[in-house]
């Protein structure tokens, strides 16, 4: 974009700000819904109590793939 105003250019930053934020906000959002499916699976199969939202989200995703990758080992 070639910018006619310093005003018209913040404005095209701002929203190419929100717009990059908002595709990391999706993404991860799918990437954790992905994890606590596979989590919730494995549960399932070992007959396992299912964890809640929010036990999941209580734990940092680097110790709940570790997790996953136990129980499937």
């Amino acid at each position: 974009m070639i910018s006619r105003t310093p005003d018209q250019r913040r404005h095209y930053d701002a929203r190419l700000k929100w717009e990059l934020d908002e595709n990391t906000r999706i993404q991860t959002a799918f990437e954790e819904g992905e994890l606590f499916g596979k989590i919730r699976m494995l549960q399932n199969l070992l007959s396992l109590p299912q964890s809640t939202d929010d036990a999941l989200r209580s734990r940092s995703r680097t110790e709940l793939q570790a997790q996953l990758r136990k129980r499937m080992s």
